[in-house]
């Protein structure tokens, strides 16, 4: 017959809190699942890979030597179709792949520079820089026509900017009623903001060097940019309206091309680093806890998260 005694309860009740503590402390520190794509090029990678922040390669997902020219790139809402910017017979258009596909197709028809695709997070629409009318504008497109069994033509795109100097890099908001941008029109770069249909444009910034590369958080309260205020390119974040800017990057590196998490948890960046081009980081919404994911051997580049 087993006696259980007073300490020895104790010593059960002990152990157990100390595992339901380990546990929970696991489950705290464990890595997100959050996917992000990144290009790869270079004779050894080229093509589409999806990576998780463990920087575990999930699977090499385009293999196609247009893919190795390519820029710049932006994922569907349901993250089935990946639109990008690629060369092909020493023109710039923009391309569609479903995932799961090795079979692309062709958006953009003139070859004047086409690039910075961005997806409406309501599905509808597809913002892109195009060069068609002289110089960088940007543009809209009904994401309808980017179906396989569609075709977008190059008529039925919106301009909604228009100005002699550079407008470029939109950036949805997530009601996917606005768009941030960067523009020269004063000068050097700052950051505007307008309507989806191109009206009520409004500077946010004034600072004396170039503000760039906007892109607004998942809950619609901050926009992050990447900025040479502080002679080097840093990262910063700001309320929608231009207000109380925050720097969140402290280095002499240059950092750029900043990207909230689908969450609003983390924001991915690049930076120039001795020996390789750009490597890829990820830094925790109010700037800590910083996690670099590429390494020079692994030459992956132009990231943008999937999930």
């Amino acid at each position: 017959m087993l006696v259980i005694t007073g300490w020895y309860c104790k010593f059960i009740v002990v152990i157990c809190t100390v595992q339901i503590g380990l546990m929970m402390a696991a489950q705290s520190s464990a890595q997100p699942t959050h996917q992000i794509t990144f290009i790869g090029s270079g004779r050894e990678r080229y093509g589409v890979y999806i990576m998780d922040m463990s920087r575990r390669v999930i699977a090499p997902y385009v293999r196609e030597s247009v893919i190795g020219r390519q820029t710049d790139s932006t994922w569907s809402p349901d993250f089935n179709t990946l639109v990008f910017r690629a060369v092909q017979n020493i023109t710039i258009d923009l391309y569609a792949i479903d995932l799961g596909s090795d079979q692309y197709r062709q958006i953009t028809g003139t070859g004047k520079n086409n690039h910075s695709p961005t997806f409406s997070p309501d599905g509808q629409w597809l913002a892109f820089t195009s060069e068609r009318d002289g110089n960088p504008e940007i543009y809209v497109i009904s994401a309808s026509c980017i179906l396989p069994d569609a075709r977008c033509r190059d008529d039925a795109a919106r301009r909604l900017t228009d100005h002699p100097k550079a407008d470029d890099q939109a950036a949805w908001s997530p009601d996917s009623q606005q768009l941030a941008f960067q523009s020269n029109r004063d000068g050097d770069f700052e950051i505007y903001t307008m309507n989806r249909d191109g009206s009520n444009q409004s500077r946010l910034t004034h600072s004396p060097r170039n503000d760039l590369l906007p892109n607004w958080s998942p809950d619609g309260q901050q926009i992050a940019f990447a900025s040479e205020r502080d002679i080097n390119a840093e990262l910063y974040v700001m309320q929608t309206d231009g207000s109380d800017p925050r720097r969140l990057t402290q280095t002499r590196a240059y950092e750029f091309t900043p990207q909230w998490s689908p969450d609003g948890r983390y924001i991915l960046f690049q930076r120039a680093v001795p020996g390789s081009d750009f490597e890829t980081y990820v830094i925790h919404a109010d700037g800590s806890g910083e996690q670099r994911l590429t390494t020079v051997r692994m030459f992956l580049q132009n990231p943008v998260w999937r999930s």
